[in-house]
């Protein structure tokens, strides 16, 4: 069985396939599969409730002005973002649970996008840094270490679950 866009992934990962396998079996990285698990029931969690939520965010009372445009504009933005997290951590849970690489492609490449977007809103954030937002940087890079964490995690279970022929 082939993986999802091979083609694409196998110049990036056949030729580290062995360092990879040393990365993963460091002793942070032991229990990898558990915590991917734990990480995706409690993201499938957090999805559901603030899926529910934003469903009951706003009362339509038939008034169409421009705040409430704008409102309902961002109350859809946050039922996609929602309802994408939901898919993301079922694909992820699924491809844990039956040992399938290829779903775990879709949390892996979202959680890769949204490190990145991160450590760009850090950069830009230095821009314009001050005395009293150090802060905030430290949150923001402890947001992005968690988050970094949690991908290498998953990493490391897609790599134990990858067979050199899906490649």
């Amino acid at each position: 069985m082939k993986l999802p866009f091979h083609k694409i992934l196998s110049p990036f990962l056949k030729p580290y396939f062995r360092h990879t396998r040393l990365f993963c079996q460091h002793p942070t990285f032991s229990a990898s599969i558990l915590y991917t698990y734990f990480y995706g029931v409690l993201g499938l969690i957090i999805s559901i409730h603030d899926l529910k939520k934003h469903f009951g965010e706003i009362q339509v009372d038939g008034k169409l002005s421009l705040n409430f445009r704008d409102a309902m504009i961002v109350h859809d933005i946050k039922v996609i973002v929602s309802s994408i997290g939901l898919v993301q951590y079922v694909c992820l849970l699924m491809g844990c649970f039956t040992e399938n690489p290829g779903l775990l492609l879709p949390h892996l490449a979202g959680q890769l996008i949204a490190v990145s977007l991160k450590i760009a809103n850090v950069f830009l954030f230095l821009k314009q840094m001050k005395l009293r937002s150090f802060g905030i940087l430290g949150n923001k890079l402890t947001a992005i270490f968690v988050m970094a964490f949690n991908w290498l995690q998953e990493f490391c279970v897609f790599r134990q679950y990858l067979c050199i022929c899906d490649l």
